[in-house]
């Protein structure tokens, strides 16, 4: 058993804590109590043996899989990050459960654990403790589970039925994960009912927040998610609209056990609160995100681009805290097509140290991940997750050592290369700081593996040693396919170098290096910074540099690769057409804004001026030309914590657009060729609602 196996282990499949013939397992550890929500499972009446392992495949597959890990609506699966679940195993004498009739009194009496009685009867919330329930829950999950939050019981009776309380909720094995999650948004929303009856409300404005008893615009508590367009109250319905997701003004809910026909209105025509399975309607998710949001760190910091899916538009990739997300969409918004909390059976456990890479390396053109942990772990871990298509399995993981490499260590770094030109993405792994001397390994990739390609010991070729500051860029220098390299280094020696590097399908064969000047650029320095882009369209990937401090004013170079050399073509002194004056805090990031096959440059500033600005410019293939936009971008406020992503989200058009988000904002920037609009934004987390008046989707 590996060490990362029997640290899970002590974590997730964990720990019988003994109270008499009553045990605890933790399912899922998050984080730790005192900031996360601890959600304890309990049964009543199931008996020791079979009943046990019924309850238990109960927990497994109704509420871990089919409620929490694979809920179809997303909300569940979205928060299980907020989550420490324990399952609470506590024999009953007798299999069953006491039932009772509607007034209460109790028919067949059956001896279990926790003492709950079924009746069957609405109005009397289905079932209900008996005398000594609450006091034996109480001293039982106090024992086992102290700093407990919610209870959630399962009653061992196929009789349909589920009741929230306080902070339990209880269904039965009848009820199903549709139940659950129509009672989990009672007790961690504290929502209330939807649903429609007879009477008519004259009371108060009830405290629910999908609840209300006004008819005024602006008075409505949800106003922010009905469009200006539709009546309130609504009872005539706009073209095209979603009976769940539209937000209005229906009249008839359910307030303190009463249901109500007339006097109290609800968001929606149905939803998740009207009945069991349909999904969350607009107010109901935004208030269990809310809730959630408070143990969950989910700040926007790791996000990643890519065709994960395999279509033509670009998937976005968000690594947040414990949990991995896929996030595909429409050329406006994005949705959560995929949430993973649970472990994965390859890679156990996501965690915040975590570091993905996307990858093709199988080469069905869906993007997969590889992923690396050097943080949370007593040994660094390597793994590949496969895109199914639909999410991300993992199929291979390398506990501590590489093929060829041996040890890992925090400095390697990493670098995805189609080295070979089969369209599987191989692996090149660099550390110039660990060793007594500097290794590069290549690692190639046969779809499932990682298998040992060829290491290269302290010299590459035409490069002599190799020096902790060497920098490595990944490019088509020749266009035929095969993934070469470029290799600068500005520190370790009295002159800047810097390399071109071909790949003969197993190797690299010396084609240039560069000592002291580049074509056009004249002397190298400390600070020049590259940019791999076939700029011209030729297939070959050229170079931009650019130097914003080494000299007296910025510059900024295009340098064409033939694929033997480098041959300088323009040269931008101080300025750019289209952006002006460059500054030493300029940052670029390469992408095809017109989808020309010519690859243009996006430039962002946040430091060097009163405000922000974001430029778009196009190379012609031996200039560039554009223009900027200054301090907002539709709703969005461009600051200086603001961070990039080039991303064809559109997919249509093969445009390259943004991707930009900080701490706690997200939006989609798409591309007009000479400038870009903002068609999506997303506080805090990533929902296409159908309506919000600031314009969050």
């Amino acid at each position: 058993m590996s060490a990362f196996t029997r640290a899970v282990l002590s974590i997730l499949v964990l720990v019988s804590t003994e109270a008499g013939a009553q045990t605890v397992t933790t399912l899922l550890k998050n984080g730790k109590k005192a900031e996360k929500l601890n959600l304890v499972i309990i049964g009543d009446g199931f008996r020791a043996g079979p009943d046990q392992a019924a309850y238990n495949q109960f927990v497994r597959n109704t509420v871990i899989r089919d409620l929490f890990d694979e809920n179809r609506d997303g909300a569940y699966r979205e928060i299980m990050g907020a989550f420490n679940i324990y399952r609470v195993n506590a024999p009953s004498a007798e299999s069953g459960i006491t039932t009772a009739d509607a007034n209460g009194d109790v028919i067949d009496e059956v001896d279990t654990f926790f003492q709950f009685r079924f009746s069957g009867e609405w109005e009397r919330c289905w079932m209900e403790p008996g005398p000594d329930s609450n006091d034996i829950i109480d001293d039982t999950l106090d024992e086992l589970v102290p700093g407990w939050d919610y209870v959630f019981l399962i009653l061992n009776t196929t009789s349909f039925g589920g009741c929230r309380r306080g902070n339990q909720l209880a269904i039965t094995m009848g009820g199903g994960w549709a139940v659950a999650a129509h009672e989990m948004g009672h007790l961690v929303g504290n929502l209330g009912d939807e649903y429609q009856g007879s009477d008519d409300y004259t009371g108060s404005e009830p405290s629910r927040v999908n609840l209300t008893a006004k008819t005024k615009r602006s008075s409505i508590k949800w106003e922010e998610f009905i469009d200006p367009s539709t009546a309130v109250p609504t009872t005539t319905l706009p073209a095209g609209w979603d009976n769940v997701q539209d937000a209005g003004l229906f009249e008839g809910a359910t307030y303190k056990g009463t249901r109500y026909d007339t006097g109290i209105f609800r968001p929606s025509r149905t939803s998740r609160m009207v009945s069991n399975s349909p999904e969350f309607n607009a107010v109901g998710f935004d208030r269990m995100r809310r809730v959630a949001g408070h143990h969950q760190d989910h700040r926007y910091r790791h996000v990643y681009a890519g065709p994960f899916t395999g279509g033509p538009a670009e998937g976005v990739v968000l690594h947040q805290e414990n949990s991995l997300y896929l996030y595909t969409g429409t050329p406006s918004s994005l949705a959560p097509a995929w949430v993973r909390t649970m472990p994965d059976p390859v890679w156990d456990a996501y965690r915040p140290g975590d570091r993905f890479l996307p990858a093709d390396f199988d080469g069905d053109g869906r993007q997969d991940l590889f992923v690396y942990n050097f943080d949370d772990w007593a040994i660094p871990y390597f793994a590949m997750l496969r895109s199914t298509g639909s999410g991300f399995a993992g199929i291979r993981r390398f506990d501590g050592v590489l093929p060829g490499w041996g040890e890992m260590r925090k400095r390697d770094q990493f670098f995805v290369a189609d080295v070979d030109g089969d369209g599987k993405h191989d692996l090149l792994v660099f550390n110039g700081e660990d060793w007594s001397m500097s290794y590069l390994l290549l690692l190639r990739s046969t779809g499932a593996d990682l298998v040992y390609g060829h290491r290269y010991n302290g010299t590459l070729p035409g490069w002599g040693e190799m020096k902790r500051h060497d920098r490595f860029y990944v490019a088509d220098l020749d266009g035929n396919g095969r993934s070469d390299l470029y290799v600068d280094n500005q520190r370790d020696w009295d002159v800047g170098y810097l390399l071109m590097l071909r790949s003969n399908g197993t190797t690299f064969d010396y084609v240039r290096r560069y000592d002291q000047e580049l074509p056009g650029w004249d002397d190298m320095k400390n600070g020049d910074r590259f940019f791999v882009a076939d700029f011209d369209g030729d297939g070959r990937e050229d170079l931009y540099a650019f130097n914003g401090a080494g000299w007296s004013i910025p510059y900024l170079a295009m340098l064409r690769s033939t694929g033997k050399e480098l041959r300088n073509v323009r040269r931008f002194d101080g300025e750019v057409p289209g952006w002006g004056e460059m500054r030493r805090h300029d940052e670029w990031y390469v992408a095809d804004v017109n989808g020309d096959k010519r690859f243009d440059l996006y430039v962002y500033n946040s430091d060097d001026w009163a405000t922000q600005y974001l430029g778009t410019l196009r190379s012609s293939g031996s200039s560039l030309s554009g223009g900027f936009q200054a301090n907002k971008i539709g709703l969005w406020n461009l600051r200086a914590r603001d961070k990039f992503v080039v991303a064809n989200f559109n997919g249509g058009a093969v445009w390259d657009d943004l991707l930009v988000y900080n701490d706690g904002w997200f939006g989609l920037l798409r591309s007009q060729a000479s400038q870009v609009t903002l068609t999506s934004i997303h506080p805090k987390w990533i929902h296409n609602y159908e309506y919000h008046r600031e314009g969050w989707w």
